[in-house]
């Protein structure tokens, strides 16, 4: 079977669900099943016009960048216009070359857009999966799930409440929840944490006795900002109640992400004068070593769809906090601990629980979070429920 994937973000580009995109891919053409991804030039990268991965895996690349999430509605117009002019061009080249028998797109769009054209001009079935509500304007959310998911062949979400929104707003039933899925780290937690500290350079920021929060997202969108000066708020009464100076010093909380409205968070950090334990790392290529040595991970948002970053944690036997929103409920379920968004005084309740366990209580818990995604959300699980999903078999 030929499968024809769309998005407009592809690994090693940012975000998830160019990481999803990318590892699904892989995981079917492994199977026996060509994958050809259809998609923009990732950031900061200079123009090739395709890439095989291996034998069944092959990205084409359409000459565009896609732009931030903060573009303004022009460049998103024009974007737009460019990836639906030359997308259709080279997904027609695609399918009469490769005989594509399967359209798969993610979203956000425009990708969505490109299935349905292609499938009213050729009738070749599109499936869409859904991985959040993060579009820029609820007008664009509502063509996007009214034409393009609704005359998919199945709408696919990584959650359960993504699924229950689309049914409930839209009245929509042919919705299917397919979580995301993950490669199982070959390292955890690790011995070696002053030789891995020094190797990231952090040294200038953390010591071996660390007890180390991490908070990983993009600060693109205000309320993903909000919900980190969130944690911010928790961990600063966390902290202020430590009576030891020599305990309060060796607490450090990394912030690990950039954007347009980063400098709020920078403004609290100083606001509560916290220089000395929280510290921002922007963009890092490495969260998967800075995992190994970290103790727990923070993800407060108000809106989310199916987070790597908590599957990432988790399968490197890091327990987690996290807001009950999305598919995190489902995703930690024992393993870590929920608040509702905007709950400082439940952050700081679950951060000092976490901080009052016995090492061996920590890394039991630690131990339960690596189970539960390697017995649910495994890509080897994942990625045979899709296949099944997308090929009936």
């Amino acid at each position: 079977m030929n499968i024809l994937r769309i998005s407009n973000r592809l690994f090693p580009d940012s975000g998830g669900m160019a990481k999803q995109a990318f590892i699904l891919s892989k995981f079917c053409s492994q199977k026996g099943i060509s994958c050809f991804n259809l998609t923009c030039i990732p950031q900061d990268r200079s123009f090739i016009r395709e890439k095989s991965i291996n034998n069944r895996f092959k990205i084409i690349y359409l000459p565009i960048n896609t732009p931030g999430f903060n573009a303004g509605y022009i460049k998103l117009f024009l974007f737009t216009l460019k990836f639906l002019i030359f997308g259709t061009i080279n997904a027609l080249q695609i399918i009469k070359k490769e005989k594509i028998e399967i359209i798969h797109a993610h979203s956000p769009p425009p990708s969505g857009f490109l299935a349905f054209i292609v499938n009213k001009i050729l009738k070749i079935p599109y499936f869409y999966t859904i991985h959040s509500l993060d579009v820029p304007t609820q007008f664009l959310l509502n063509i996007d799930i009214k034409f393009t998911a609704k005359n998919s062949k199945k709408i696919i979400t990584v959650s359960p409440g993504l699924k229950k929104y689309i049914q409930l707003n839209y009245g929509i039933n042919n919705v299917h929840w397919l979580p995301n899925g993950i490669i199982l780290p070959k390292n955890s937690h690790t011995e070696e944490k002053e030789q891995i500290i020094n190797e990231l350079n952090l040294n200038s920021y953390l010591d071996k006795d660390d007890f180390i929060i991490i908070y990983v997202g993009n600060m693109i969108f205000q309320q993903k900002v909000k919900g980190m000066i969130d944690f911010l708020k928790g961990f600063n009464n966390f902290i202020t109640k430590i009576n030891s100076n020599r305990l309060k010093s060796g607490i450090k909380l990394l912030f690990i992400g950039e954007g347009l409205h980063s400098y709020l968070l920078e403004q609290k950090i100083r606001a509560f004068k916290l220089e000395k334990h929280v510290f921002l790392l922007g963009r890092r290529d490495d969260i998967n070593i800075i995992l190994t040595i970290s103790d727990l991970l923070g993800l407060t948002s108000y809106v989310e769809g199916f987070p790597n970053v908590i599957l990432e944690a988790m399968s490197s036997k890091v327990p987690c906090i996290g807001t009950n929103v999305g598919g995190i409920k489902f995703l930690i379920g024992d393993t870590g601990y929920l608040v509702k968004p905007g709950d400082i005084e439940g952050i700081e309740k679950k951060i000092h629980k976490f901080y009052k366990l016995s090492e061996l209580e920590r890394i039991e818990l630690g131990k339960r979070a690596f189970d539960r995604i390697k017995n649910n959300f495994d890509l080897e699980i994942i990625g045979k429920k899709l296949i099944k999903l997308i090929t009936g078999h």
